[in-house]
């Protein structure tokens, strides 16, 4: 500290300030007295108390273990396994196409017809070839019995002598004629019967059926339109025996098994939930996505949900009855997919930062399979003025799992 005193030399004339070291020796020896007085003896503080910030008001949630249903989420397209598209086996303009998409149709129902003028001639050139080769037959099977006949006289003169050897053998060989033609005849015939299946197979398929019970999903050609084998003519789905399929991440595949209970919803009916069970899990994961398909069995008697729908779900793989969870505002991760991520524990009326694990996840609630334990009170939602050891005074939250 620095004093001033004036000049004692001219008192009349303006004052000198004589300051610090800038005084002389001379000043320094008129007495420690006026020096003291002049200056004081008022001592400055050595130091000065740190204001502490205000603490900062959270709200806080106790963690106490809960019963907590694992699932994995999951994401797919509903399927129907009965969806064909049904080509025409004939060649011909269609002469008939009474159905209509969204139709349904029974397994075997007739649905288009095709111009069957020429497989009706067919037909009927089939059937007369089948009356012309039983005729044959019959005739073929009388000569045979004459000459059978015949031969049996011929060996019965021969032991008596009354015929030649010539002539016995004459008729043996005429016996045996006669087998192979009825033999012939039979073969001509059967001949003929396949002929006329041809035929009527080819009357049958100018008449297009549905292979499966279902709606007509499209119709791919109009009446009066030519076709010809294999010319699609309409599809047909069954929606009421439906999959949904699901690439599901092959880091969830160990604890997806057939049989499991699945949830979802469609964008149809948000607000509805429909269920289904795990049928199968593709053995190979496919290396671009690694992940593997599910093929999940879904109920749909009433006919609400159609192939081609969008669904999103949950898998339950099992039930935790000692879990901790807690809401996912209270987390700080750096992105939703992080599985190390932190929390601020409220302790001793400080905020402590304790890294945690994330388990699965639900909603907005997450499972920490590491880093908290029972008892733990944490700050409930994320806030900028936290840090490790800010003060924080808290209210405990009435949802404690913020949902």
């Amino acid at each position: 500290m620095f004093c001033c005193l004036r000049s004692p030399e001219k008192l009349t004339d303006r004052p000198r300030l004589f300051c610090g070291r800038r005084a002389g020796r001379t000043l320094l020896l008129l007495g420690a007295g006026l020096l003291l007085a002049a200056c004081g003896n008022t001592e400055a503080p050595n130091t000065v108390e740190a204001v502490e910030a205000p603490a900062v008001h959270v709200a806080v949630i106790g963690v106490e273990p809960q019963s907590f249903t694992v699932a994995v989420p999951i994401t797919g397209t509903l399927v129907s396994p009965s969806s064909v598209v049904v080509k025409a086996e004939t060649i011909g303009k269609v002469s008939m196409f009474p159905k209509e998409e969204g139709e349904r149709v029974a397994a075997g129902e007739a649905v288009a017809w095709v111009d069957d003028a020429h497989e009706r001639i067919a037909a009927r050139q089939a059937e007369s070839a089948v009356l012309v080769a039983e005729a044959a037959l019959e005739r073929a099977r009388v000569l045979e019995a004459h000459s059978r006949s015949e031969f049996e006289r011929a060996q019965n003169l021969l032991k008596s002598g009354g015929i030649t050897d010539r002539d016995h053998k004459a008729a043996e060989l005429a016996e045996r004629d006669s087998r192979a033609q009825v033999g012939l005849a039979a073969a001509q015939l059967e001949q003929a019967h396949s002929q006329l299946a041809a035929a009527q197979k080819g009357l049958e398929d100018s008449i297009v059926r549905s292979p499966v019970a279902g709606e007509i999903q499209a119709k791919l050609v109009s009446e009066g339109a030519y076709v010809e084998a294999p010319t699609p003519v309409f599809s047909v789905v069954d929606n009421s025996r439906l999959e949904l399929e699901s690439m599901v991440s092959s880091a969830d595949l160990g604890a997806i098994g057939p049989g499991q209970r699945v949830a979802f919803t469609v964008n149809a009916f948000p607000s509805e939930q429909f269920e289904g069970r795990v049928i199968e899990v593709n053995p190979a994961v496919e290396t671009e996505t690694r992940s593997a398909k599910v093929r999940i069995r879904v109920n749909n008697s009433s006919r609400r949900l159609k192939a081609g729908m969008f669904a999103q779900g949950r898998i339950t793989t099992g039930v935790e009855s000692q879990a901790i969870l807690i809401p996912a505002a209270a987390v700080y991760r750096s992105d939703s997919a992080a599985k190390s991520s932190y929390v601020f524990v409220a302790e001793g009326g400080r905020a402590i930062r304790r890294n945690v694990r994330i388990g699965s996840e639900r909603d907005s609630v997450l499972e920490i399979v590491e880093g908290l334990k029972p008892g733990d009170v944490i700050v409930a939602e994320q806030s900028l003025e936290l840090a490790e050891g800010v003060r924080v005074t808290g209210e405990p939250r009435a949802d404690r799992n913020g949902t």
